[in-house]
């Protein structure tokens, strides 16, 4: 006889069919809670607009750090009061002081540039010395707080413009404007370093290729600016680039510091015209570039120890004979340190200067410098 009856057996399956819905119903929560926890930890995804503000905040930064490139007016308009005083890329720290305050005013200013207060780090104050990493600031009105945090730490509107009033003009430019002059995206770029040809059993000779710094046409702040500059000036084409000249020579203030300098410093015309500064070599980098922005021609001449800018003669007259001919075509000197320099008119002191031309150079091919006297093509380090 069977152990147990039809209901007996019903009864047992009925029991077991309950396990398995509650097991089964437990596993449903359990991994709708692992999937809830993984939903609430996942990193957010970067969009665009995320890639191209962390690009930059870090160009800023970076900008930030070199103040001989950007002046003190772009200091003041990202950080207000406070200054950046010391960038170490390789562990992306950067250290920033600020002046005597109250406890609101500064706490005002941590919560506007830095994304969390527990991430930045406050120097300690001993004998009149702020110490902080190893790095050891006098205290004073001026210096009050010396503090440093992460580059991830910083927080930079992206979205800002900047405005750098000139003599005759302001200059404004965006962030990602400047971003995109910094990764040299709207700079013709090209090698860095040009040999002259070596002469037998004599020494090396390398020098700053200019050209690479010079700006494309249609880069935008560059394009405002010549709208600005020219918009009362006639059609007429000799007037248009002596405008540009004039407001080179004049409203760029020349740089001993840059041209008397150990090495050579070049800036790209948005750092000219940041700083309100450059000698010959970044006063002709603006002009070309101001010159790229109204389609003009022209091409750079390496003179010794100067460099200036040449524009085709056209209808300009040649009255001070700072003329060149180079490729059968007549070219005049347009010179950018000499404030007041009219093309074809003004004549200088020591012109032999400007005359004696050593190499030639057209930006659009930032690679290819001439040598003037044989059009040799100069090799590059």
């Amino acid at each position: 006889m069977s152990s147990g009856s039809i209901f007996d057996s019903e009864a047992k399956r009925g029991g077991g069919l309950k396990v398995f819905v509650i097991a089964f119903l437990a596993l449903v929560v359990l991994c709708g809670t692992a999937y809830g926890l993984y939903l609430y930890t996942k990193p957010a995804e970067r969009t665009a607009d995320d890639v191209i503000g962390e690009e930059v905040r870090d160009t800023t930064v970076m900008m930030l750090a070199q103040p001989n490139f950007t002046g003190d007016q772009f200091q003041k308009q990202i950080l207000g009061r406070g200054r950046l005083v010391k960038f170490v890329w390789t562990l992306k720290d950067a250290y920033f002081v600020y002046p005597e305050s109250d406890d609101k005013e500064f706490e005002d200013f941590l919560a506007k540039y830095f994304a969390d207060r527990t991430k930045i780090d406050f120097a300690k104050a001993m004998n009149g010395q702020l110490s902080l990493g190893g790095y050891d600031i006098p205290q004073s009105p001026d210096i009050d707080r010396f503090f440093r945090t992460t580059l991830n730490n910083i927080k930079i509107d992206p979205k800002q413009t900047l405005s750098f009033q000139l003599k005759d003009a302001s200059y404004d430019i965006s962030l990602t404007e400047i971003r995109n002059l910094a990764n040299n995206s709207e700079v013709y770029g090209g090698r860095l370093m040009a040999q002259v040809p070596v002469r037998r059993d004599g020494p090396m000779f390398i020098f700053g290729n200019h050209g690479i710094m010079v700006a494309r046409p249609d880069e935008p702040s560059l394009k405002r600016l010549t709208e600005r500059l020219l918009k009362d000036t006639g059609p007429g084409r000799e007037e248009r680039i002596q405008r540009l000249v004039d407001f080179v020579s004049n409203d760029i203030q020349y740089s001993f510091t840059e041209a008397l300098g150990t090495r050579e410093t070049l800036k790209r015309a948005s750092e000219t015209l940041m700083t309100g500064n450059g000698d010959c070599s970044n006063k002709t980098i603006l002009l070309a570039s101001l010159l790229e922005q109204i389609g003009e021609d022209y091409i750079l001449l390496y003179c010794p120890q100067h460099i200036t800018v040449a524009v085709p003669q056209g209808n300009f007259a040649d009255e001070n004979k700072l003329d060149f001919t180079w490729n059968q075509k007549p070219w005049m000197i347009a010179e950018t340190t000499l404030s007041g320099f009219q093309v074809g008119k003004t004549r200088v002191r020591q012109a032999e200067i400007l005359t004696h031309i050593n190499y030639v150079q057209d930006p659009k091919n930032a690679d290819v410098i001439f040598d003037a006297n044989s059009y040799e093509v100069l090799k590059f380090l």
